[in-house]
């Protein structure tokens, strides 16, 4: 890689001011990294941890003056420029990934709930982020004061990744044709879902479905699924149909990035209860059944490899943090962690609770992860 982890973060505009600074910013970034990693949550404890091991600290990971203290990581993080930030995160990820292994990220949207603001009516921030499915890593996010705001946010994401020759994948609330247009614009492709938050086209898209079904219409391509696990058995059928004559008769004619449809329809049994859903998703070119059925499925990934992780082993859910930049920062600063840790060679098939025990209990893991790992390995070579 052209630059390595810490030269990248070393060049952010410290916040503080300069009388009666001692930390160097780039060590309270490392330090709060390696304690992230160590399933701190807050500042508070993190800094009783990390004052512990002050002396090895020091001596492994080249720190210069030192623990700060909790108060002195609550500031940067409150303070530190979130653009910039972002920038150096986003730089890293594709130093990281100039080797790509996939195509497809997921993009979705997630509550901090714990940092609902009581003054502001209880307002939950939001945080998008975009994920990139094959390889599982964390590649950039916006901040959001209510959900309802992911529309408008969503096309500065897309500004800020690299969206060239990937298809992105969102959910309902990102069907919209400005941000099919960004997609396409930037040289991506996109699949997104269809739902009642367009009643009309939701209605003719099942529709024709339907008519195509009756009818076995030559247009139509289909792929099956089936499994068997503990008693539930679920297939999932896919369709779709690429007749461009025919979709643009069906879709509105401002949606005219759009040349494929794709229907999905999940069919569970679990003893004598059966269930069935119906998804419907838009794309902007066409695609076999098979390549539908990979994006459908593997869109949830984001959910289930990302958020849940960031909730469960690194308490996002649980963190109050809320003043100023302080939201933006800190889920910046788990994925920064939760990234590290997905690209930990050696260690790839213990579970994420046990590499935190690891980190905890070894810091030449995080030295050599940071010294030797990212600067000079590819990611065919991490995985």
């Amino acid at each position: 890689m052209e630059r390595s982890f810490f030269v990248i973060f070393e060049d952010l505009t410290d916040p503080r001011s300069e009388k009666g600074r001692k930390y160097r910013l780039i060590d309270v970034i490392i330090l709060s990294i390696y304690g992230t990693l160590c399933g701190f949550n807050d500042f508070s404890n993190m800094a009783y941890y990390l004052k512990k091991r002050e002396t090895e600290l020091i001596e492994k990971l080249d720190i210069e003056t030192g623990v700060p203290s909790h108060d002195v990581f609550s500031d940067v993080f409150r303070a530190l420029n979130i653009n910039q930030f972002m920038e150096r995160f986003v730089e890293w990820v594709k130093q990281v990934t100039y080797e790509k292994t996939g195509n497809h990220i997921a993009i979705d949207g997630k509550a901090v709930r714990a940092a609902a603001d009581k003054a502001s009516k209880g307002n939950i921030p939001y945080v998008i982020s975009a994920f990139m499915c094959e390889n599982g890593l964390s590649i950039g996010q916006k901040q959001i004061e209510e959900k309802t705001n992911e529309i408008t946010q969503i096309p500065d994401l897309l500004d800020l990744i690299d969206v060239k020759d990937n298809t992105i994948t969102i959910d309902a609330i990102g069907t919209q044709k400005a941000i099919m247009k960004k997609i396409t614009e930037k040289g991506g492709h996109y699949c997104l879902q269809l739902k009642k938050n367009h009643p009309e086209v939701l209605s003719e898209v099942s529709l024709y479905f339907d008519y195509l079904l009756k009818n076995k219409g030559s247009s139509l391509e289909s792929y099956e699924e089936k499994t068997n696990c503990h008693g539930r058995k679920e297939r999932r059928t896919y369709y779709t149909v690429s007749d461009e004559a025919e979709i643009r008769d069906v879709l509105p004619k401002d949606w005219a990035t759009a040349s494929c449809l794709g229907m999905a329809v999940l069919e569970r049994r679990i003893g004598e209860n059966v269930s069935c859903e119906t998804h419907f998703h838009v794309m902007d070119i066409p695609r076999t059944a098979e390549e539908y059925a990979r994006f459908a499925r593997n869109h949830w990934q984001i959910e289930n490899g990302l958020h849940w992780i960031l909730d469960i082993h690194f308490g996002e859910d649980r963190s109050t943090a809320r003043e100023e930049n302080a939201i933006a920062n800190l889920t910046l600063l788990r994925k920064i962690a939760f990234n590290l840790i997905k690209l930990m060679p050696e260690e790839s098939k213990k579970s994420t609770k046990k590499k935190i025990v690891d980190f905890m209990m070894d810091v030449d893991l995080f030295k050599k992860l940071i010294y030797e790992t990212l600067p000079s390995a590819k990611l065919s070579e991490l995985k």
